[in-house]
């Protein structure tokens, strides 16, 4: 009774300390996110703010429901599931409703729900560090250091910014449960709302809310009452929307999902152990980083089982999201974005462990030698911040690809409009021009085609972008393959590096039967122009001086 009494007091305690900062805590975040979200923008190049392509595919859906035409890629067309975060789509859908071009109102959405996972983020770290004032000021200045957080969280248009402040939002809730005991825990209706809303981000958060609350109650049985119903409430969640998914769609998960996991468990954790490797090796001290988070999950562990301290069970649960994070996207084999966008959500707490041993090297530190050790601990923090800054800074032309990649299809949509017949195009990048063109779209890459997603079960090629089947190409050839993913047009000697040995797209380009069916064209835009395969029987129909079509000895196939 003495111990339950002493660990109460130090709850009490605790949670008062972190009201009586919460402003604080909450201007830092707002601050910082502006800040940096400004610099992040500016290193990258500024790259625009339009978001990437694969945003432009959740807003095209978004964009189809608030006109009322459902849940569909082409208006009129089959219905599937070509967003992964089915909540994000339906939250989109409702600036869409009352502006049709809603980009600004989509980065402030964006822009709020980082700040939420910032803020949530320092709340968590100021629990595990037991409220000492210096926790969150550290790890602010170490946030700094990841300029990729914010140019996909808040200018990607991507559901990050959602799916990190839920998973920041989770793990505070059952910290704060964790760590202060209560007789007869109340119902935490903040955690209800979040254990609902993780599965319905994406599939994966009804493991990762089952796992965090289970994990919680492990740590302190005597709030299986609150984790218990959070747990009830993502089953129900996750069962309502998988009905909802089968009825309407068919299919118990996202079209996203047969178009880009491959069956083969094997392969997807060889590519998935790659990408974190990748992650380790490339990433600024990222070695360190999941060392420390290895280390920190096994000594606070056996701090609780001998004697349980205040912010050891947080510590606990934070290195389970952080490792059940890392593992999950493993385990799903990864993805191909720069920056490693699978791991950007965990970004706000993931230097929690340099925290942590930062304030314990503080506490044994003569006074008299206590501004020596802050000018030390600043230039180090410098020192990361400008490796980091520097690194990202050379990735700017890997990240200012998907934005371009986006805004090059919404300007070739509003060009191809005017084309008559209006040609259905078979697309490789898929995004940008479902928001522009007003004709039939074939994603050849099976994120929009339910029949090109579940064509291969077995995915070989290029990482999430390796579904495309040929012969379900031929069962619906469409009029025209545009090039405009392509940075530039040739005009002359127009060269495709195709082999026979080629498992995507440009497997049809060798093929006889392709070459006898399409022509190479050039789509002449002004100054600008685009190349492109069209469809000989389409090409009888239209008389449009744009239009030039090539023999195919004008192109060269490299062996």
């Amino acid at each position: 009774m003495a111990a339950y009494s002493a660990e109460h007091s130090a709850g009490r305690f605790l949670d008062t300390i972190q009201r009586s900062r919460l402003p604080f805590d909450l201007f830092l975040a707002v601050g910082l996110v502006t800040i940096m979200a400004a610099i992040a923008y500016v290193l990258a190049g500024a790259p625009g703010i339009n978001g990437i392509d694969d945003a432009a595919i959740t807003r095209s859906y978004s964009d189809n429901i608030a006109s009322g035409h459902g849940f569909v890629y082409n208006i009129g067309g089959e219905r599937v599931e070509g967003a992964t975060s089915f909540l994000w789509t339906l939250i989109l859908a409702v600036p869409y409703f009352f502006n049709e071009t809603p980009e600004v109102p989509i980065l402030l959405i964006s822009s709020v729900l980082t700040a939420a996972s910032v803020f949530l983020a320092f709340r968590i770290t100021r629990r595990a560090a037991s409220g000492h004032g210096g926790a969150v000021l550290l790890a602010a200045l170490l946030l700094v250091g990841f300029p990729g957080f914010f140019i996909w969280s808040v200018w990607s248009m991507m559901e990050i910014a959602l799916w990190s402040a839920l998973l920041m939002l989770l793990l505070d809730r059952l910290s704060l449960v964790a760590e202060e005991p209560r007789a007869g825990q109340p119902l935490d209706t903040l955690l209800l709302g979040v254990s609902v809303a993780l599965p319905l981000t994406r599939p994966e958060g009804i493991a990762i809310t089952l796992g965090l609350c289970l994990l919680a109650v492990a740590l302190r049985p005597s709030i299986w009452k609150p984790a218990i119903c959070g747990i009830a409430a993502a089953i129900f969640a996750f069962g309502a929307l998988v009905t909802f998914r089968m009825l309407y769609f068919g299919f118990p998960f996202p079209n996203t999902y047969y178009a880009k996991v491959s069956v083969d468990r094997l392969q997807n954790a060889i590519d998935g152990a790659k990408y974190l490797m990748s992650f380790v090796t490339a990433q600024p001290f990222a070695e360190v980083i999941v060392l420390s988070w290895l280390i920190l999950a096994p000594v606070a562990l056996v701090g609780v089982v001998r004697k349980a301290t205040p912010g050891q069970r947080t510590a606990i649960l934070a290195s389970a999201l952080v490792l059940g994070v890392l593992f999950t996207y493993m385990m799903l084999g990864g993805d191909h974005f720069a920056l490693w966008r699978f791991y950007q959500p965990v970004m706000p707490i993931l230097t929690l462990p340099f925290v942590l041993l930062s304030l314990q090297i503080s506490r044994v530190i003569p006074l008299a030698r206590r501004r020596e050790a802050v000018g030390l601990g600043l230039i180090a923090a410098m020192f990361w911040i400008a490796v980091n800054a520097y690194d990202y800074r050379q990735e700017r032309f890997r990240i200012a690809r998907e934005f371009q990649l986006s805004h090059r299809g919404e300007v070739f949509g509003m060009f191809a409009n005017g084309l008559a017949p209006r040609p259905s195009m078979g697309v490789v990048a898929a995004g940008g021009i479902a928001l522009t063109y007003q004709g039939e779209l074939r994603d050849l890459m099976g994120l929009n085609w339910v029949e090109m997603a579940h064509a291969k079960p077995v995915k070989i090629g290029f990482r999430n972008h390796a579904s495309f089947d040929v012969d379900t190409f031929w069962a619906h050839p469409p009029d025209l393959l545009p090039q405009f993913h392509k940075p530039g047009c040739q005009r002359e000697d127009w060269t495709e590096k195709a082999t026979a040995k080629d498992t995507g797209v440009k497997q049809l380009f060798v093929q006889e039967r392709f070459q006898e069916t399409y022509s190479p064209i050039l789509l002449e835009r002004g100054d600008v122009c685009t190349n492109a395969f069209a469809a000989n029987a389409w090409l009888e129909q239209i008389n449009d001086g744009r239009v030039v079509r090539l023999g195919w000895d004008k192109v060269t196939i490299v062996p």
